[in-house]
């Protein structure tokens, strides 16, 4: 696993076969295929071995505390990129198979229905709080918010957008397309405290 990670920084997947990654890890084959059953079937162990990291990072945008709400996006959304550009060859690799590889597909979309679960719940209680206007349904509002950002971090990392070529440089506008989404508002500029950081909306 150590060795198809290492080869991802150079080569793309789809370039990356068993006979590589036997000669980058120095192992035999039959000791390959006591652990694995295929290239892909690495793949899939280290996206898993990482989505419960992710996962756990993620937890504090649910509970906000005494933060702001646009802080609390800023943080979760940089903690997402963050965790995406440590692994990055590893995630781009996953977004760019999980069409092709059935149990990939399975893990990619557990960790993002999660995510989107979990964001969801957020937004219904800030509607009931009278902190986010009513709108779109909050399950798809809060799926389509995840898989832009899955998108957005893609092209990032890729390189393939001539604005969108870092993750530094996303961050902010994916702050603004959660805060001004839900919540119907502009971001405060980063740091800023306002004297009121909730938008309250009178419940319909």
């Amino acid at each position: 696993m150590e060795a198809t990670t290492e080869l991802l920084r150079t080569v793309p997947f789809a370039d990356v076969s068993v006979a590589r990654i036997l000669a980058a890890g120095n192992v035999g084959r039959t000791s390959f295929y006591e652990h694995f059953d295929s290239k892909d079937d690495v793949l899939v162990n280290l996206v898993r071995s990482i989505s419960e990291e992710i996962a756990d990072e993620m937890a504090p945008m649910f509970d906000r505390g005494e933060r702001t709400i646009d802080d609390t996006y800023r943080e979760a959304l940089n903690t997402w990129m963050r965790l995406g550009a440590r692994y990055g060859p590893l995630m781009v690799a996953a977004t760019e198979e999980w069409p092709r590889i059935p149990e990939l597909r399975r893990l990619w979309f557990a960790t993002l229905d999660d995510f989107s679960r979990r964001l969801a719940e957020l937004i219904d209680r800030d509607r009931a709080a009278g902190i986010a206007p009513p709108g779109a349904d909050s399950e798809a509002l809060a799926a389509s918010l995840a898989w832009a950002t899955e998108r957005a971090f893609h092209i990032a990392m890729g390189g393939h957008h001539a604005t969108l070529t870092d993750v530094d440089q996303i961050i902010e506008p994916l702050v603004q397309l959660y805060v001004g989404t839900i919540y119907g508002r502009a971001i405060e500029r980063p740091g800023r405290r306002s004297s009121e950081p909730l938008n309250r909306h009178p419940p319909t």
